[in-house]
């Protein structure tokens, strides 16, 4: 009898337990949907603003700071574009961008791969000296490279700023990269090599295609630091001809600050391309950053 009463009572136990989580995942979902939304709005409202104040003339941003423009002013991009010599400036980011990018993914994927799947002799203690890259700002080491640059002969090149982001970006790309490696399936990579495949086989047949969400992610992130980067380009590009956007932006501000939406209208046309990054990727960047939740 006691043990027929102990069953009834658990199970009533199960059952309201059951019960409590049925009507606490509507109120969780709800929470999370109001938070998501908030976040939303807090991104959304001044993006929304900018857009239409790059789109109105002074006269309208004057009567009307926060409503739409009473006519919509496109030639305001292509003002901007032409004054501020953004083609010029674009042109160099794009040749700055894509050799980082390119660097970053390539020797991040082969010391990842090495640190996660070889063994040698102080694997270890080489992953902790990568990592103390992560802990030094380049700020502090701004002096020491350019008297290194400057020796070099590099200033005033683009080689001045792809090295440095490069050496920066690497032990975050090892890191990430190391951590989606650990997880691989060795039996995969075992029956590859059995079947005679080499290193470089197992990179390019197996590796780098696994590692396509992690890559897409150390793309993006790398892509947004270089194109975004300020010190590195004003302290080591003097000649107008290299410089890259957000420098170039910088003096199109101080010569039109008083043309609010021409200001405007440059800021967007230097965000557009890590929006559009971004966007054509978002799914495979979304993949590589929950992966290792997920696993």
């Amino acid at each position: 009898m006691r043990s027929l009463e102990t069953q009834q009572t658990s199970l009533r136990l199960d059952y309201r337990r059951v019960r409590i989580d049925r009507l606490r995942a509507p109120a969780a979902r709800l929470s999370g949907t109001v938070t998501a939304a908030l976040l939303s709005l807090a991104v959304l409202v001044p993006f929304s603003w900018v857009v239409s104040t790059a789109l109105k003339s002074r006269r309208d941003l004057a009567f009307n700071p926060l409503g739409l423009p009473s006519e919509w002013l496109w030639q305001n991009f292509s003002n901007a574009w032409t004054q501020g010599h953004f083609s010029q400036f674009f042109l160099n980011s794009v040749l700055v961008a894509i050799p980082t990018v390119t660097l970053v993914l390539v020797l991040s994927t082969l010391a990842a791969y090495a640190f996660s799947q070889m063994k040698f002799r102080g694997k270890n203690l080489f992953f902790v000296l990568f990592l103390v890259g992560l802990m030094i700002p380049l700020s502090i080491l701004i002096i020491p490279l350019y008297y290194e640059l400057l020796s070099l002969g590099l200033l005033n090149t683009h080689w001045a700023l792809i090295l440095p982001q490069v050496a920066q970006t690497i032990p975050f790309g090892i890191l990430l990269l190391r951590s989606f490696m650990d997880d691989f399936p060795h039996e995969i990579l075992d029956a590859a090599e059995i079947d005679g495949c080499t290193t470089l086989d197992l990179l390019w047949r197996i590796v780098i295609p696994i590692s396509t969400p992690a890559l897409t992610s150390l793309l993006i992130f790398t892509f947004m630091w270089n194109w975004n980067h300020f010190l590195t380009a004003v302290i080591f590009i003097q000649k107008e001809s290299l410089r890259t956007l957000p420098v170039g932006l910088m003096y199109f501000q101080q010569r039109y600050i008083s043309d609010i939406p021409l200001m405007m209208a440059g800021a967007l046309i230097t965000v557009v391309p890590v929006v559009l990054i971004y966007a054509i990727f978002q799914r495979q960047f979304i993949k590589g950053m929950t992966a290792g939740a997920l696993k």
